[in-house]
């Protein structure tokens, strides 16, 4: 009876990890940035340390690794940054970046990924972020409205939107 219960388990275990794992494995390649949301809206501004241009994402499966390749404007410049964070248990991406954030996969398809991330810096101070990374020079309409209704649901005004497509003049890796 033991045996029974302990393969009912881990079946509910590993069943709730299938939906990350498979978004993982689509993860890995070159992304851009087209849309940030933020409730907090000076962490997305021009020299805030979330208006960041993504180049590629990284997946080490083995190691439960994610490594995020982007670069952010520091007064007009670019500079080149990289962050890993730890895949856990409650499909969560924790990476140390400004503070500690929890980032989530909300949906994801072959050319579009919407996350969401909270963020709590230094001081104690929490903010959400939502984002649409996609692959090409343009965002598909679809995935645009998925994250306008998602930062609806986050209760983030509309006006703290920001559109990053076209605003990207940082190097291309």
């Amino acid at each position: 009876m033991k045996i029974l219960l302990l393969s009912l388990v881990l079946a509910v275990v590993c069943d709730a990890q299938l939906p990350l794992i498979h978004q993982l494995t689509q993860l890995p390649g070159q992304w851009e940035t087209m849309y940030l949301a933020a409730s907090n809206p000076d962490k997305i501004s021009d020299n805030g340390p979330f208006k960041g241009y993504m180049r590629r994402i990284e997946v080490d499966m083995a190691r439960r690794k994610i490594s995020f390749h982007f670069y952010a404007k520091i007064n007009g410049q670019c500079t080149e940054k990289s962050v890993v964070g730890g895949i856990g248990t409650n499909n969560a991406i924790t990476v140390d970046y400004e503070g500690t954030n929890d980032f989530q996969i909300i949906d994801m398809t072959p050319n579009s990924i919407i996350g969401y991330d909270v963020n709590v810096d230094e001081e104690g101070n929490t903010t959400d972020i939502v984002l649409l990374f996609g692959r090409g020079a343009q965002a598909d309409e679809k995935a645009v409205e998925k994250f306008k209704q998602f930062t609806r649901q986050r209760n983030i005004p509309e006006e703290n939107i920001i559109k990053v497509t076209g605003t990207d003049d940082c190097p291309v890796n």
